[in-house]
């Protein structure tokens, strides 16, 4: 396999790693509880997030587990999107290359961690609701502890993830990299504040499910215009 064909390959890559992270985050976070409908955690001086409390408390488990492990098995799919990008990146010299794409492959590998850990975090809420307020202590306390797990690993995932696409835009617009200048407003980081925005004005039928997929999105609509690039482009 010559090097143009596993560029474009690892574009495509890129979209399928985008579509099945979406699966995922429409399967695990898909959802809009009312904090109304559950006094319990709504009165809790126990519970410090409540909104995180409640968020998947009307997903089954099955559904759950299916939006943990589709993004997990397949984050190989996000790691060789990053050979084409890195590939076209090259022209902004070996350091800052190296660094860019150093910067997404740990961001994109302490992903799984943060995705899945939606998963326990609901699970835990779920069996603290369906015990008495004595027995529920521990369990509220255990979801505790994994909404910290939670939050350290995801803030660290995306803060690195957004560092590598930052450094990818920058080099984009400064005309460092073999992709269009243009590509650098519609890297990852750019595109997730645009899909923050037009989500909510979207009917509710996808605005709810949506909400919590901008970032993979985002990855979506930037791999398709690498995409088209790379197939079009006679030499790579």
């Amino acid at each position: 396999m010559n090097k143009a064909t596993r560029v474009k390959l690892s574009a495509v890559s890129g979209i399928l790693s985008g579509i099945t992270w979406t699966i995922g985050d429409i399967l695990l976070v898909g959802f809009k509880p009312d904090l109304a409908d559950y006094p319990a955690i709504a009165q809790s001086a126990v519970i410090q997030n409540k909104e995180l409390a409640v968020l998947m408390l009307e997903g089954s488990t099955q559904r759950l587990a299916a939006g943990a492990l589709v993004a997990a098995f397949t984050i190989p799919l996000m790691f060789f999107a990053l050979y084409h990008v890195y590939q076209l990146i090259k022209l902004a010299g070996p350091k800052y290359s190296v660094l860019t794409t150093l910067l997404l492959f740990i961001g994109f590998s302490w992903s799984p961690l943060a995705h899945a850990a939606f998963f326990y975090v609901g699970e835990t809420y779920k069996t603290a609701m369906l015990l008495d307020v004595a027995s529920a202590g521990p369990v509220l306390a255990l979801a505790g502890t994994f909404t910290s797990v939670l939050i350290i690993t995801w803030t660290a995932a995306v803060a690195l993830t957004g560092a590598g696409w930052l450094l990818v835009s920058i080099a984009m617009l400064r005309g460092k990299t073999s992709f269009p200048r243009a590509f650098g407003f519609f890297t990852p980081l750019s595109v997730t504040f645009a899909f923050a925005l037009l989500v909510p004005l979207l009917p509710t039928v996808l605005s709810v499910p949506l909400a919590g997929a901008g970032l993979n999105l985002a990855a979506i609509t930037f791999y398709v215009l690498t995409a088209v690039f790379c197939f079009n482009r006679k030499s790579l």
